[in-house]
This record gives C-alpha cells, structure tokens and sequence, in this order.
C-alpha cells in the first residue's frame, strides 16, 4: 500500500485519475490538489509524506516541473509520474528525476501498469543491504546507497549522511545488489543509477557533485545499463 497525491488542475481529469486508482488500488490512500501552490503547501506543513505523485505539468501558476524540483529538495525517495499532453516535455524533466510518463487522455491500463511498477520499484529500493564491521552487523536500504568502492580488501560504503567502512570484496558485494538499480562502473566503484546526473566516456557525476570513474572495460555496459534505465523510468 503506497500514499499518493494527485496535482491536476482539470476536474474531469482529477476524477478520471482518481477513480482508475480506487479500482486498482482501493486501500492506496489518497489526496487530490488542483495546483502545485496547493500540494506545496500541504507536504511543507509536514501533515503527510506521499511516496507518489500524479503531476500535470502545465498547470496555471506554478508548473508541474517547478512543483516536483520542490519536492525533490526534500524528499529524493519519492516517485513523480509526470501526466501531459505536451510529448516535447518528456526529455525536459530529468533533472526532477521523474519515475514514468503519462500521456492524456490517459488509459486505464497504462496508468494501472505504472501504479504496480511503483509499488514493485518502492519494494525494491526498501530492500536492505547487510554488512558487518567487527563484531556489529549493520544493514541499509538499498536507495539510500550513494555508491560502493573498494580499496584494497575494504569496501567503503557511501551515503548522503555517512561512509561506512567493512571488509569484504567488491564482486560478492555485486551479487547482493538489485540489478535494475546498481552499475559496476570500475573495478573499484559500483553506483547507485538512481544518483546519476550525467555521464561521460570516462566518468559519471552523481546529482550530490561526487565524481565516479567509468574505466574502458565497463563504459559500454555502463551506458547500456543507463539507457535501460533511462527508459524503463520513462515507461519505455
């Protein structure tokens, strides 16, 4: 069960949404606001949190685009589907790192297929990653990994608050990583693509400014990963 918040100035539209969402998921909870302003207002006053977002994008006052960067300063977790009819926008938003795409009028069954591919992403990044240092054993959920490198025989452990040393090897790490969110980048770095800001034939910077080097055994796997990626977020 996921929380979601609806932001679509259309009535109809809202109704529509609305309703696809009760049939497919009755026990989901969920608010419905008319403009960004309004969904804004309501996640500042800390009332609630929703893990996803059904956002218009051409909405009067505030846009859609400026609503999820918002959201995106406070919550890095949450999934924002972006519902347009404007297809120009699609490859316009990626700094906001949207989850999918919805194109109006939209159909029940795409709207369906993207609701149970949040519920299985959301599971998925909530997965947690054991490791032990000494004596203590320690685990993290997976979306909360920055990225992983190895010096010699110790792995250090990145996230936004804290690095995390233990010893261990990088490949046995890599089999207990999700695929669908993790790279190996090097022979020292794996990476977290949900991090991703941009990459070049040597290197990929991570939307905190870290650095990672992509080494020329694995650039062509990195950018395929990516694309796949790309386009899996963007329903593709």
């Amino acid at each position: 069960m996921i929380s979601i918040a609806i932001c679509e100035d259309s009535i109809p539209v809202q109704s529509q949404i609305e309703s696809i969402l009760h049939a497919a998921c009755p026990d989901c909870p969920t608010e419905v606001f008319s403009s960004g302003e309004e969904l804004l207002a309501h996640v500042r006053s800390g009332r609630e949190r929703f893990q996803l977002y059904l956002m218009d994008i051409s909405m009067p006052g505030m846009s859609g685009i400026e609503a999820a960067a918002a959201i995106r300063q406070s919550d890095p977790y949450a999934l924002i589907v972006y519902v347009t009819d404007h297809k120009e926008y699609v490859y316009q938003v990626f700094e906001t790192l949207p989850f999918r795409f919805l194109i109006k009028p939209v159909e029940e069954s795409a709207l369906e297929r993207v609701l149970a591919d949040a519920v299985r992403h959301l599971e998925s990044r909530l997965q947690l990653f054991h490791f032990q240092i000494e004596r203590c054993r320690y685990q993290i959920p997976l979306q909360e990994i920055l990225y992983l490198e190895s010096r010699l025989r110790e792995i250090h452990l990145y996230t936004k608050e804290q690095t995390w040393q233990f010893y261990g090897r990088l490949g046995a790490v890599e089999q207990e990583l999700d695929p669908m969110l993790f790279v190996r980048t090097h022979m020292s770095y794996i990476v977290n693509l949900d991090y991703i800001r941009s990459i070049t034939d040597t290197g990929i910077t991570l939307r905190t400014g870290a650095y990672i080097p992509i080494s020329k055994r694995y650039r062509e796997s990195v950018r395929e990963k990516h694309l796949q990626y790309l386009k899996w977020r963007a329903g593709q």
